[in-house]
């Protein structure tokens, strides 16, 4: 079940960060004015409307047979629009870092780092971040806190929606991604923000870091 359970995660990310999915709704519509002026042309001359379809519609077949799945994507992006994260920049990461004084005001976060273990050897973290490896753990967010725990090594982050959870990697592409793969694995979205400028503004900017002490998952 788990084996399972990671094979469909990972066709939601390919699914999520895939730029060839997103083919205009004007596609689909020419290929069915198309459709129907091949069959209008062939009811007119007296041939046959499928031969004459076929040849009218010989260039949007190869589409429609190869990618199938990309009217379906077209229609999940007319009627299901993607959530909107709340996207976090360095001065809203910087001031949710503890500190040696308290504030009123201080709401701490849970960052979670989503590059792969040899990327955090070399570089390092932003303080108090978690590691949770998008590429190589895409199911992460779809187990028990306890199949998580025993996997990880920490407590899953909670979905109640108590707590922001914030999302960063190298630049920003597979935080988001990994943002839209928790509201499919059951958190809020209201509850999630991307650090679009990732690890690389925060180290242009001269963030604090902490040297990665994990171990591979």
């Amino acid at each position: 079940m788990a084996a399972s359970l990671r094979s469909a995660a990972r066709r939601s990310v390919a699914t999520i960060t895939s730029t060839a999915l997103r083919v205009p709704a004007r596609q689909t519509i020419a290929a069915t004015s198309a459709l129907q002026r091949g069959a209008l042309s062939a009811a007119n001359r007296g041939l046959s409307s499928t031969s004459q379809s076929r040849r009218s519609l010989a260039p949007y077949q190869s589409r429609s047979h190869i990618a199938p799945s990309l009217r379906q994507q077209v229609r999940w992006n007319s009627y299901e629009p993607s959530p909107v994260f709340r996207e976090w920049g360095f001065e809203d990461i910087n001031a949710s870092l503890p500190s040696s004084t308290s504030s009123p005001s201080h709401t701490p976060v849970i960052l979670i780092d989503v590059r792969e273990p040899a990327e955090l050897t070399g570089t390092g973290i932003i303080p108090t971040a978690i590691n949770i490896p998008l590429a190589s753990q895409p199911d992460a967010l779809y187990l028990t806190a306890d199949e998580f725990e025993t996997r990880f090594g920490f407590p899953k982050p909670s979905a109640d929606g108590e707590q922001q959870i914030v999302f960063y990697c190298k630049a920003g592409v597979r935080a988001r991604a990994a943002a839209q793969l928790a509201v499919q694995a059951g958190y809020n979205a209201e509850q999630l923000g991307v650090y679009d400028g990732s690890w690389l503004d925060w180290e242009r900017q001269g963030g604090k870091t902490e040297r990665w002490e994990g171990n591979d998952v």
